[in-house]
């Protein structure tokens, strides 16, 4: 990507001190106008991040633009455009190269934003070692996600939506661009080496723990058997079991199924959290390069405490003064003591202001995110949907102090059309989620998981196509699961 002089100068205007390098360049390669990426390239990535970290905020964000536009789009568009798996995917599809140069771009622009937000958020919180995020492995490496990512969507989109297609003979059939091998399952090839190197590590970490007798054995094998991890005699590799499955398996005690769950959703919380543990002080790469972030704002009492560490005190305090619109409240409202900021960040801690809409949200987000009294919730639960906030005060669902409150905690309602109302994924009749269009597998799936408390919970159990995630979201509601 050629660079005009004008963008030269506005690098050149936040960093004069940078002319010498760029006349370096242009000496060396005996070029009269040297482009933009070529002076990030020869400056290297802590030289660019220690120059962003001493701009004030106004300057800082012009310079990311230009990092945007003049670093990351090239190096990952031309990344793009030569990984071997997205060729081989478009190869198969019969896709010209024209389109597939246009994709490669198109897909650079948006994964560069990606990456300038990234880069934003490691210089506001001062990260050390935030200059990583402009190094070419950390950059390839984000390219290859983006890459397993799209390749798993399209996939799935060829699966499901094509083979029920009602095709209009005046077009193309879409299905002559698919790959003539229907076997490949590419989204298998798409794993780089790097990855397949962690997952190795991280796995031979679980097989240590599970020898170590120190270790909380019986949590830990809960794991192994609801990840289908095959490393005990308990497990096979790749057979995920439910909570049920497992405390059938295990025959975990307890009087009743409902004390069984509990049990081993205990063991599960603790096995997770040791592991958790031990991955953050063995193995530090695999820690940064999957660690999920954790919006406070909407996390469950058991992410806040299990993923980000909080004590039972801290997350009493966090909830009663949701939402947040930036981490730094969590100590000026005495949630947190200021030292313990940077531990959260380090956990993947976020905080992202989320509208929570009354009429499709769960029993726990009206409680624990909107704040309203737990038999207040429950009983609009089972009422709703409603038509206005005036109707819910009016029928004594909601108190008028309690709306204002959730009102500025992020409640909003979006009216039932005609003949719309969800229905409760925790109560309804197998037979109705079949009419709405769900698979049968997935129907019994969803009879042997319930009941659910958050709509993360069911996503990560179900592990939904988009159709059938459409389905759930606009035709469901997670009712009372007390």
């Amino acid at each position: 990507m050629l660079t005009s002089p004008t963008e030269l100068q506005e690098i050149l205007s936040l960093a004069p001190e940078w002319q010498s390098v760029v006349d370096s360049v242009a000496a060396a390669k005996d070029l009269k106008t040297v482009s933009s990426y070529q002076l990030f390239e020869r400056l290297g990535a802590k030289a660019i991040y220690m120059k962003a970290s001493t701009l004030s905020n106004q300057k800082r964000s012009e310079f990311e633009r230009l990092l945007r536009d003049h670093y990351y789009q090239p190096i990952i568009a031309k990344m793009f455009g030569n990984n071997q798996n997205l060729k081989r995917f478009w190869a198969q599809r019969k896709h010209p190269f024209d389109w597939q140069k246009g994709q490669a771009i198109s897909m650079a622009v948006e994964l560069s934003t990606k990456m300038e937000g990234v880069l934003d958020r490691h210089l506001t919180n001062k990260s050390a070692d935030g200059f990583k995020v402009l190094l070419p492995a950390y950059v390839q490496r984000s390219v290859q996600n983006a890459v397993v990512d799209y390749i798993k969507d399209e996939w799935q989109w060829e699966r499901e939506t094509l083979q029920d297609l009602n095709l209009d003979p005046e077009h193309e059939d879409p299905r002559s661009c698919t790959a003539d091998d229907v076997k490949y399952a590419p989204e298998n090839k798409a794993i780089s080496g790097e990855q397949v190197l962690q997952l190795n590590q991280l796995r031979s970490e679980l097989k240590a723990m599970l020898d170590d007798k120190s270790q909380p054995q019986e949590a830990l094998i809960v794991v192994d058997c609801m990840f289908g991890l095959g490393l005990t005699a308990k497990s096979k590799s790749g057979e995920e079991l439910t909570m049920r499955e497992v405390c059938d398996l295990l025959a975990i005690a307890g009087e009743t199924q409902a004390r069984k769950i509990a049990r081993c959703q205990v063991l599960l919380d603790k096995g997770l959290d040791c592991i958790r543990s031990q991955v953050r002080k063995k193995l530090p790469g695999v820690a940064d390069c999957w660690q999920s972030d954790v919006n406070i704002n909407t996390a469950s009492r058991r992410e806040l405490s299990h993923q980000l560490g909080l004590t039972e005190g801290e997350v009493e305090r966090l909830l009663a003064n949701r939402q947040y619109y930036c981490l730094a409240e969590l100590t000026e409202n005495n949630v947190i003591k200021p030292p313990k900021l940077d531990e959260l960040v380090k956990h993947g801690a976020v905080a992202a202001f989320v509208p929570i809409e009354v009429n499709s949200c769960t029993t726990r987000d009206l409680i624990d995110v909107l704040g309203l009294p737990k038999e207040m919730a429950q009983k609009f639960a089972t009422t709703r949907p409603v038509t206005s906030f005036d109707q819910a005060v009016r029928d004594g669902l909601l108190d008028a102090a309690v709306l204002k409150q959730a009102i500025k905690r992020g409640a909003v309602l979006k009216p039932p059309s005609s003949g719309s109302a969800r229905l409760d994924l925790n109560s309804t009749q197998s037979e109705n989620l079949t009419a709405l269009g769900l698979g049968q597998p997935m129907v019994e799936l969803i009879a042997r998981g319930r009941p659910f408390t958050t709509w993360n919970e069911l996503e990560e159990y179900l592990a939904p196509d988009n159709r059938e995630w459409l389905i759930l979201r606009q035709k469901t509601c997670l009712g009372i699961s007390d």
